[in-house]
């Protein structure tokens, strides 16, 4: 009988996915636990969103401990830097979903009329479109979740764009568990969005628990991103 062996890198990387999300889920629950006063305040940053940004760039700053709310103008102008880049970061994929839905009478008129199984007709045309936007948008979340931690560490909006400094802090992570890491943490937002928008489509009660849902995730997310961008830092012991 032929035993079929996991390959021991596999194991490795569930292992330090799970390690990352329970020292990220614990850091989470102690930044509402010891801090009660908080929930209401976070709640309230995730309608005015600019605050929440600024409150995950003190998190992305590092240390176990979670930031306090203090100076709120500062957690503004950072959460005002962030979505600068992460704006610009998306104009690329923006465009791209523009483009295409300005174009989608063309698209259909092609999907229709096309001959079925001929890779090359313009149902593959469209195909090959449309798989090319999913590759440019994770091209973009990959790039744009380290160069959003390096603007939230230095303070400065260039740092998010040095993509050369970038892909190399995505080698030293290593590319298959930095994105091993990004759709480990994908499933479990989409999870928690789920319930959450479901409870905002019934009532406005509903946004209660939907916006402390989305806050648990924002915190648990920038903690998370945090362990996996400190894990390629020079001298970590992950490397």
């Amino acid at each position: 009988m032929r035993i079929i062996s996991v390959p021991v890198d596999i194991v490795l990387y569930m292992i330090d996915l799970f390690a990352s999300a329970e020292e990220s889920a614990a850091f989470t629950m102690a930044t509402i636990r010891n801090h009660p006063v908080r929930i209401p305040l976070l709640m309230g940053m995730v309608a005015i969103f600019p605050l929440i940004n600024g409150y995950t760039a003190r998190i992305y700053r590092g240390g176990s401990i979670p930031p306090d709310l203090s100076k709120p103008l500062e957690l503004l102008i950072d959460g005002i830097r962030l979505m600068i880049v992460s704006f610009i970061y998306a104009l690329p994929f923006i465009g791209a979903i523009i483009i295409v839905g300005s174009q989608s009478d063309l698209l259909m008129d092609l999907i229709t009329r096309a001959e079925s199984g001929l890779l090359f007709s313009e149902v593959g045309a469209v195909f090959f479109l449309i798989v090319g936007i999913i590759l440019l948008y994770a091209v973009v979340i990959l790039f744009s979740i380290i160069g959003v931690i390096r603007t939230a560490r230095s303070g400065k909006i260039r740092d998010g764009f040095a993509f050369g400094a970038i892909l190399a802090h995505i080698r030293r992570i290593g590319g298959v568990s930095y994105l091993s890491a990004v759709i480990f943490y994908t499933a479990i937002a989409f999870l928690v969005s789920l319930p959450a928008g479901y409870m905002m489509e019934l009532s406005l009660l509903g946004y209660i628990p939907a916006f402390f849902m989305y806050a648990l995730v924002t915190i648990f997310a920038a903690r998370y991103f945090t362990l996996v961008f400190e894990s390629g830092l020079p001298g970590s012991s992950d490397q």
